[in-house]
């Protein structure tokens, strides 16, 4: 399972992602984008030591475009979030006795 989220996480970055703002359809580009992530997410937080750097910059692309409509970074910021929050637990669960980060 793993290798498939990887694979279709770099088709994201590699084909997709380039693609942002060079036309109309950028924000249907866009929502497709934000709908598989959101589709994969709870595969990708079992998963989040490996892939959360991939999804991290995916999420920072699309937020930075600026055809991205305000309904699609409520989600992405969402996704952000929920993101960290998995991340975070893996880093405790890997060393309980870490302090946990300043936000």
């Amino acid at each position: 399972m793993l290798a498939v989220i990887t694979t279709v996480l770099n088709l994201i970055t590699a084909t997709l992602l380039p693609l942002l703002g060079t036309s109309a359809a950028t924000a249907t580009l866009i929502g497709n984008v934000v709908t598989t992530i959101e589709n994969l997410l709870p595969v990708i937080i079992q998963f989040v030591p490996q892939l959360y750097q991939s999804v991290k910059n995916i999420i920072q692309a699309l937020t930075a475009d600026p055809a991205t409509t305000a309904d699609q970074l409520a989600k992405l910021q969402s996704m952000d979030a929920q993101l960290d929050a998995a991340f975070e637990a893996a880093a405790q669960a890997v060393d309980p006795d870490a302090p946990a980060p300043s936000v």
